[in-house]
């Protein structure tokens, strides 16, 4: 008797081992293999990514320029965005009432967020195409500016970053008070100065399926350089629109 039950007991055994619990890791051992040989990143094939020590996400000037400073030289505008990591946020505008102006809705002013606290803007063509302005949130409403001019030969630093958007006339303030009121030192960014954050008003903005679609119908012969700085927004993973916060004041 004791041996039949031995035999009912290895055989209620192996049928358990069979659909019970000890079977599920060999299962979820092969789906999680499958999973991961899925998930294995494509190679990145920018010429332009963040140096070690560097973020895709600056959330500073002093990032920013650091983030610049690793990239290889001679250093473009267009490689400092194609460095940035996506998805990339961005807002656009036609607006030509900035010193930084648009050439209209083909090739609008271009908003961009690395992070809540930074926005880098940019031109994709004319006079100021190789200039990037960043304003540094301190507070929501208020942001310190500077600007990098491309392309760089060599490494630059915040300082000069600051120092580019001095009024020459006045150095006590800069070029952006013209715009942006209530201007004062900003003790967080040693040789900044913050004014008021602004806007670009809705019926200047541009859609960001009509600019990915300026993307894909550039003609690379006959505007290289417009299309290199499309391609270095579009060509490197997902954007995304992101609207500027309701509570600023307008452009």
């Amino acid at each position: 008797m004791r041996h039949l039950l031995g035999l009912g007991a290895l055989a209620l055994s192996l049928a358990c081992g069979a659909c019970g619990p000890g079977s599920a890791p060999a299962a979820s051992d092969a789906t999680a293999t499958a999973g991961a040989e899925e998930r294995v990143a494509a190679p990145d094939l920018r010429r332009c990514k963040p140096a070690p020590g560097t973020t895709g996400s600056p959330k500073t000037i002093d990032e920013a320029v650091a983030l610049v400073n690793g990239l290889p030289f001679p250093v473009s505008a267009e490689c400092l965005i194609e460095a940035l990591d996506r998805p990339l946020q961005i807002e656009a505008s036609k607006s030509t009432a900035s010193v930084q102006k648009a050439l209209g809705e083909r090739s609008p002013r271009i908003f961009v967020w690395p992070d809540d606290q930074l926005v880098m803007t940019i031109v994709v063509d004319g006079p100021t195409r190789d200039l990037v302005e960043l304003g540094q949130f301190v507070t929501p409403r208020r942001s310190v500016k500077a600007e990098i001019a491309f392309p760089l030969e060599a490494p630059t630093t915040t300082a000069a970053a600051l120092e580019r958007v001095r009024n020459p006339e006045h150095p006590r303030i800069t070029s952006c008070f013209v715009c942006h009121d209530r201007e004062v030192d900003e003790p967080s960014v040693p040789g900044g100065r913050s004014s008021l954050a602004l806007r670009p008003r809705k019926g200047t903005l541009v859609d960001l399926a009509g600019l990915r679609a300026e993307h894909e119908r550039c003609d690379r012969e006959a505007e290289p350089a417009r299309c290199a700085w499309l391609a270095a927004l579009f060509a490197h993973g997902p954007v995304e629109h992101r609207a500027f916060d309701a509570e600023l004041a307008l452009f």
